[in-house]
């Protein structure tokens, strides 16, 4: 069986509608394919109306693979299995952490679950972890949904250097998700990427409301829309990775150094940061599009895995827009902007948010820094409803909103 792993640390790039349509596309095309959905959100799924459930998961279940095995279910399409998510996954790290080795874990669990597929896809959850650390070893080909901001080309750059440290022949590939041409930024970097074929497939998906539909109709993109642009990009996405997979083992991929790799993404990193609110973005009014001509932030919510700072409340986000980072805290309001009564704010640079978004560093950390002592009192109430528990991003999505102003420190 070969596996394609969806990866991304950032969240909010598209990898669970990618692995839903990859994993249809395989299985319409005659492959015995099994989607193994591995983030306790469950998005996957519920995207194939499938229950989120792993009966009695635990460290036993990581031991072999005839208990998840008998998890799995059967789908509405023909030769389309899903391993469901359980919200018991987050406990994953805690477990390969106690059984040592997650490269042996995974690969041994993918072994034990690949007898009846010829190719298993992986919705992997966003940050880095020691179950990324067993995915990314354990996979044929790593998968790299990557939209176009600063913050989501670092990742990528970090995931090459991670790769080139560790030693690993991991087979890395990006693509674009996301696209809207009408946007500077965008047609930037979907013309200058179009050109890199070392780093990413030629095909994009653009940003488009059939996409959104998934989640109302539950159904992968080829179910309702098989002649929208965004389907047929996915679709030679797939067939792309088929041919990749299939290589000979004896003929392996020249694999480029990760040193021309990394100064490729560099120069993109800087080209964005360079188009910022100073350069109009060249748009087309859309009447069903109210607020188009706002600057687009990418916001990432954090919370405990029990979800403590929703129920009293309060927010805490990763705001990121051309090129800008603001962590903020807040207590949740009533209008349009949910966090427009009691804030607390605070710039940091693109290291910093990329290991709050690998979960090197926690957002309340970075307010620490910023902010100093005292810190005001909005984040010390936070930090009383988290009470000492994880924070781990529970949701990212784009939102069109106003442009924030950079600043240094605002309470």
């Amino acid at each position: 069986m070969k596996t394609i792993a969806v990866y991304n640390m950032k969240g909010g790039v598209g990898k669970t509608t990618t692995a839903v349509n990859l994993s249809y596309f395989a299985a319409r095309r005659g492959q015995r394919t099994l989607l193994w959905d591995l983030d306790c959100q469950a998005a996957a799924s519920f995207a194939f109306r499938v229950r989120p459930r792993i009966a009695g998961f635990g460290k036993r279940s990581l031991e072999g693979g005839q208990a998840l095995g008998a998890s799995i279910k059967e789908t509405d399409y023909e030769n389309l299995d899903v391993l469901p998510a359980d919200f018991a996954y987050r406990k994953f790290d805690r477990l390969l952490g106690q059984i040592g080795d997650p490269e042996r874990v995974i690969t041994g669990l993918l072994d034990d679950l690949g007898h009846n597929y010829d190719v298993a896809f992986l919705d992997c959850p966003a940050g880095f972890s020691l179950l990324a650390e067993g995915v990314l070893a354990s996979a044929n080909v790593v998968l790299i949904p990557t939209i176009p901001t600063v913050l989501s080309f670092s990742a990528l750059a970090r995931l090459i250097r991670w790769a080139e440290r560790s030693n690993q022949a991991v087979d890395l590939v990006a693509f674009l998700s996301m696209i809207d041409r009408r946007r500077t930024l965008h047609r930037r970097a979907s013309d200058w990427s179009a050109g890199h074929p070392e780093v990413f497939l030629p095909d994009q998906i653009p940003y488009a409301s059939v996409v959104e539909q998934m989640a109302v109709r539950r159904m992968p993109l080829g179910a309702f829309a098989p002649r929208d642009p965004a389907t047929k990009a996915y679709e030679r996405i797939g067939m792309a990775l088929q041919a990749r997979v299939q290589r000979p083992t004896e003929v392996p991929a020249v694999r480029p150094q990760s040193a021309p790799l990394l100064e490729i993404i560099d120069v993109m990193t800087m080209r964005l940061e360079s188009t910022g609110s100073g350069a109009a973005p060249a748009q087309v009014p859309d009447p069903a599009t109210d607020r188009l001509g706002d600057e687009a932030q990418v916001v990432h919510n954090f919370d405990t895995d029990r979800r403590d700072l929703q129920r009293s409340g309060y927010v805490l986000e990763l705001r990121e827009q051309t090129g800008n980072f603001l962590v903020v805290a807040a207590q949740r309001g009533s209008g349009r902007d949910a966090t427009d009564r009691v804030r607390a704010q605070a710039q940091i640079d693109r290291a910093w948010a990329a290991d709050i978004l690998a979960g090197l560093m926690s957002p309340m950390a970075a307010l620490d820094a910023r902010l100093g002592r005292p810190t005001p009192p909005i984040v010390e109430k936070i930090r009383a409803s988290a009470a000492g528990r994880q924070l781990v991003r529970v949701d990212s999505h784009m939102a069109h909103v106003g442009a924030f102003q950079p600043v240094a420190v605002s309470a």
